[in-house]
């Protein structure tokens, strides 16, 4: 008599889990912050905060303590939780990571699937030029999506995890520092030379270029004296 008693003819469903009152909280606030309704330096109260949602403080107060993993906030004993701020020196290493992230994803991302790569930035470049004239928003998120291609062709977790450890970050001051149609603008053309670049098989200069791009936001930020 055979003992296999291996199951067979049956599946099992994906458990989701709901997400917590606190995660639901922190994308809230994170998000109030990257498009700047919040202040970067402001105070950010748990009692406030947990009145105008209709929750206790517990949750509040674990989002807080999420949110600080991500360095969006900062919280000081006897004092408070305060939305981050930059200093230049702050702003000149973080730009730093992010060129150092997103030329490393691209040098990756080409010797793995080139022509999947171009054909993704292609398709935001796209969506760039059919939003900036229309809808800034909608441009925003076609800019960081190209920007966020660059790091998911490159397939490296490290590398991903070390990008979303400093992009709302960036988002945040860009939302804040790149909102003229000329700002705009610049951006959409450093995007199309990027990739007319990388057409032409000149890797080296679409990198340069790249560099360049991304050195930006600390040109604007001294430009503006945003402190």
């Amino acid at each position: 008599m055979s003992t296999d008693k291996r199951s067979s003819g049956w599946t099992m469903k994906k458990i989701v889990r709901p997400q917590s009152m606190a995660l639901i909280m922190a994308a809230q606030i994170r998000e109030l912050i990257v498009n700047g309704d919040i202040e970067l330096g402001a105070l950010l109260s748990e009692n406030d905060i947990a009145s105008k949602l209709q929750v206790s403080r517990t949750p509040v107060r674990e989002a807080l303590q999420k949110l600080e993993t991500e360095r969006l906030v900062q919280i000081i004993p006897q004092r408070g939780t305060f939305v981050f701020d930059f200093n230049e020196q702050e702003m000149r290493q973080t730009c730093k990571m992010r060129e150092i992230l997103e030329s490393g994803a691209l040098d990756i991302a080409l010797a793995r699937d080139r022509s999947g790569l171009i054909a993704a930035l292609e398709m935001h470049l796209e969506q760039g030029r059919t939003a900036m004239n229309s809808d800034p928003d909608a441009f925003r998120a076609a800019d960081a999506a190209f920007h966020m291609a660059l790091i998911e062709f490159s397939q490296n977790r490290d590398l991903i995890d070390a990008y979303h450890n400093i992009i709302n970050r960036i988002r945040a001051l860009l939302n804040r520092l790149a909102r003229s149609n000329d700002e705009l603008a610049g951006s959409q053309s450093d995007h199309e030379d990027i990739v007319s670049l990388l057409r032409e098989g000149r890797d080296a200069a679409a990198d340069e270029r790249l560099r360049w791009h991304v050195g930006g936001l600390l040109r604007m930020f001294r430009e503006k004296h945003v402190s």
